[in-house]
């Protein structure tokens, strides 16, 4: 029957009709298209039929039937029946559907004057106890059941869906059945996200989750201090690919299970990271026998990561159902003209009525309404100026959840800083350069339905697996990084429009706004179209032979031909440092046995780079970014004496000399000069002055970091620093691909906040990834070369942390953000014990939580973290 409705010309028609209506409404205010009661009925019946039907283009055609009614009645309103059949027929075809978000929005919105039919009741019932979750709390969707059991009876398993098909709701409710078990004892899951960005989101997310498991913790460092060891015997490690290889290096318990989310990640052919995932993923599999699963948005075939490590692809699944509809949209503000995308006639539909909106900000306004927005926009510092532009046409508005994040960003950043000043008017920015504490605060007070924080203006941070939906997503720029958006890429952002269990659909904006904003090409994007086949050099290659020819090159020392970016240079490296460790290391991999088979002389390659390599194995499988020439030539002067420690234990302080000394050691052994002078944000220049001078620069930044001081302190001391100076240098690439240099201005809050951009994206992208790198690197050979006791200090801990406090550093690892240690230490350290080797042993939650002037953060991470431990008495105690 629903193969005979969808190729009635009358279905389509009345398809159109109700796609035109919603288009208008939407983008004027006004429609010229009737939806009268006999449409709304015929419209009705075809979503009941197709409902029932088993395909998946059927079922996802009554929700959207049902999505768009909702809609116009939202929007301009349908007769008083009309809206009442709606209601009614939405609840029977949702509970058809197992569409259970859409019942909870369903009943918070509006009450059903008809009674169900009893089929449908007892249907609902049925589903509601066989679909629960292992919590018990929410019901699964069809879909999310069908992947849910599939995933059960696998060890290995990859399974691909819609952005809003909601991925992580089915891994967490995995890992709850998971971590239950006491086979997991003693060992751990390890959940790979990409970056650090999403690691404290994840985090809490877990935590919140798992409240009612004591036996489990959630740990987001390589390690496992003592107090999470002894208090908790089972754990949940939510790392990053790098973080993973380090706590490879010294495991503390077996990986049970490698979860990896955003799974496209690792076969990103513009990320230059994606081949350290590989790697991670490759070297767990090698140490432990890791039951595997992969979550990817909307991929034909799932099957390739399990293909990609050699798993048998039997245990795959791609589903395309969607628990939220979508309408997308093209405003061009250029030319003057607007489109929708119609599913029913299947291509771009031009709309009569041009835009009454003359700018982007008029437009986000006038088609936002009251409802939640997100701009999306590529660049960190166009985010803080477009978030300003759009604060200062909205009133102010009076919150404390906004009010305490408003706070806290002047009190942990700088009070000049421009998000103080667009969170007053509902409007926050969002971008990875930005501090995880403050982030986290912008997303919390968002999510919130009722808090008055309407608009993010974000950047690619959403594509890395942020959850930060909303009503209406504006993509104001068709490109991701430097390049052009790829089909998955754009269908992951676009996935954030509409919410679970607050939206029945959700709008996608793009918007031409600027000349050169969305050229023709790009529009082909935004019409939703087939999930794409997902490829990689490494599975199924077919007659490619440049991805492994230019491996070939690097083994050769040669350079690569053509002008390939500084991320595709840095791809090749260190596939080629892989497959070298691949050989040392005696495994058979898809990325050996296609090199040998497509590079003529590969064999001989092999044997000159093992015969070359004169390093640690051990210590390059840690870090294969770091191109194996260095790491020889660092481990022969260790070994020949030449060298030693880069800082010796016993040295009495730390000084901005002593870590001059230590960064003009790494640039000269890993040869920074050429290696490090490249790419979008190069860690120093290409020739002297300027190369010493940012050494010192680095030097600087370091100290203050390792001395402990908080980030506010560190960007008012850099503010003084330019102050001095008496100029500001910054990149601004949509200005220049050039560095931009000005004299600086008192009291110029443009400036200031350049400052705090340019100190912040240093600490996190330049000190805290780069740079710590190769500390870690030059340490592991050391420890290699001259044993543990001789090595020194471990210069990339005190980097990481933050401190060169033993006790600050344990509390970070324990779970307690750098901020919270460091108040937890000066103002409440009565509470808390630590053994001679300065180990966190004991806290007093109830003397902690009694204390009246307890700072708000402190309080709120003492019950996300602690609040797990054995209840029988509130000190927690080994």
């Amino acid at each position: 029957m629903s193969d005979t409705i969808v190729a009635r010309p009358g279905y389509s028609i009345d398809l159109a009709t109700l796609e035109a209506a919603v288009s208008e409404a939407f983008l004027t205010g006004v429609t010229s298209a009737t939806v009268d009661d006999a449409l709304v009925d015929r419209l009705l019946r075809y979503a009941d039929i197709m409902s029932h039907s088993t395909i998946p283009a059927h079922r996802e055609a009554a929700y959207n039937l049902i999505a768009l009614l909702r809609e116009i009645d939202e929007l301009v309103g349908l007769s008083d029946r009309g809206s009442a059949r709606v209601t009614a027929v939405a609840t029977a075809v949702l509970i058809e559907l197992g569409n259970f978000p859409g019942l909870r929005t369903l009943t918070n919105v509006t009450e059903s004057t008809y009674a169900l039919p009893v089929s449908r009741g007892v249907l609902r019932a049925a589903k509601e106890v066989t679909q629960a979750t292992k919590r018990g709390t929410q019901t699964l969707t069809d879909t999310q059941f069908q992947i849910a059991e599939r995933m059960r009876g696998e060890d290995f398993f990859s399974f691909s869906g819609p952005t809003s098909l909601g991925k992580s709701f089915i891994l967490k409710d995995a890992i709850y059945d998971i971590v239950r078990r006491p086979a997991l004892d003693q060992h751990c899951v390890v959940v790979l996200v990409p970056t650090k960005a999403l690691i404290g989101q994840t985090a809490a997310d877990l935590r919140e989750l798992l409240r009612d498991v004591p036996e489990v913790n959630v740990a987001t460092f390589p390690s496992l201090p003592l107090f999470l060891r002894k208090t908790y015997p089972r754990t949940i490690f939510v790392l990053t690919p790098e973080r993973l290889l380090r706590y490879l290096s010294n495991p503390v318990r077996d990986i049970d299970y490698l979860i990896v989310d955003e799974a496209q990640k690792v076969i990103a052919k513009k990320d230059a990271r994606s081949s350290i995932y590989y790697h991670a993923i490759v070297e767990t599999i090698r140490r432990f026998a890791t039951k595997l699963v992969f979550a990817s948005p909307s991929i034909e075939n799932p099957q390739l990561f399990l293909e990609l490590f050699g798993k048998a692809s039997n245990g795959a699944l791609a589903v395309r159902e969607r628990t939220v509809a979508q309408q997308r949209y093209f405003v061009d503000l250029i030319d003057r003209k607007q489109y929708y995308l119609s599913g029913a006639g299947g291509g771009e539909e031009l709309l009569e009525v041009s835009p009454t909106a003359r700018t982007a900000i008029e437009l986000i306004t006038s088609l936002s309404r009251s409802r939640k927005s997100i701009v999306y926009i590529n660049s960190s510092a166009k985010s803080a100026d477009f978030a300003l532009e759009l604060a200062e046409v909205l009133p102010k508005v009076s919150d404390p959840r906004i009010d305490a994040v408003i706070k806290f960003a002047k009190e942990h950043i700088h009070k000049d800083y421009f998000l103080a000043d667009t969170l007053a008017h509902g409007v926050a920015f969002h971008h990875g350069k930005m501090p995880q504490e403050v982030r986290e605060r912008v997303e919390e007070c968002f999510s919130d339905p009722d808090s008055p924080l309407r608009f993010v203006v974000c950047t690619s941070t959403l594509l890395e697996g942020v959850n930060l939906p909303a009503k209406n997503i504006f993509v104001l720029n068709d490109t991701h990084g430097p390049a052009g958006f790829g089909k998955i890429d754009f269908e992951n952002l676009a996935g954030r429009a509409g919410r679970l269990t607050y939206d029945f659909s959700g709008n996608v904006i793009c918007v031409r706004y600027e000349q050169n904003g969305w050229s023709e090409s790009r529009q082909e994007l935004i019409p939703r179209g087939e999930p794409i086949i997902a490829e990689s050099f490494l599975v199924d290659p077919g007659r490619t032979r440049k991805d492994f020819t230019d491996i070939g090159y690097v083994l050769r020392g040669e350079k690569l031909p053509g002008k390939p970016s500084s991320d595709a240079k840095r791809t090749v490296e260190q596939y080629a440092s892989i497959l070298l460790l691949h050989v040392l290391g005696k495994q058979q991999t898809p990325l050996r046995a296609l090199f040998l088979e497509k590079v003529t002389d590969g064999a001989k390659l092999l044997d000159k780079a093992v015969s070359g390599f004169t390093g640690s194995e051990e210590v390059l499988r840690r870090s294969p970014g770091i191109q194996p020439k260095y790491q020889s030539a660092a481990w022969g002067e260790l070994m020949t004496g030449a060298a030693g420690p880069l800082i010796p234990s016993d040295t009495p302080e730390l000084t901005f000399e002593l870590f001059e000394a230590v960064l003009a050691r790494l640039g000269r052994v890993y040869n920074w000069i050429i290696e490090e002078s490249g790419g979008k944000d190069p860690l120093v220049p290409k020739e002297e002055p300027g190369y010493s001078a940012r050494l010192r620069y680095w030097a600087t930044l370091m100290t203050y970091w390792v001395e402990g001081d908080p980030l506010v302190l560190v960007i008012s001391r850099a503010i003084r620093y330019h102050a001095k100076q008496g100029v500001v240098k910054y990149h601004d690439y949509s200005v220049s691909p050039y560095l931009i240099e000005e004299p600086f201005k008192a009291g110029d809050q443009k400036q200031i906040n350049r400052i705090i951009e340019e100190t912040m994206r240093d600490l996190e992208t330049g000190l805290r990834f780069k740079i710590i790198s190769y500390l870690e690197n030059y340490f592991d050979l050391t420890v290699e070369a001259l044993g543990p006791a001789n090595a020194g200090m471990n210069v990339a801990k005190l980097v990481e942390y933050g401190s060169s406090d033993p006790k600050v550093i344990n509390l970070q690892e324990v779970g307690f953000t750098r901020g919270v240690s460091l108040d937890l230490l000066s103002k409440y350290t009565k509470y808390l014990a630590f053994t001679v080797d300065d180990e966190l042993e004991k806290v007093d939650l109830d003397g902690l939580i009694a204390e009246p002037e307890i700072a708000e953060d402190v309080m709120a991470e003492l019950e996300n973290i602690l609040r797990k431990a054995p209840p029988a008495s509130t000190t927690v105690e080994l």
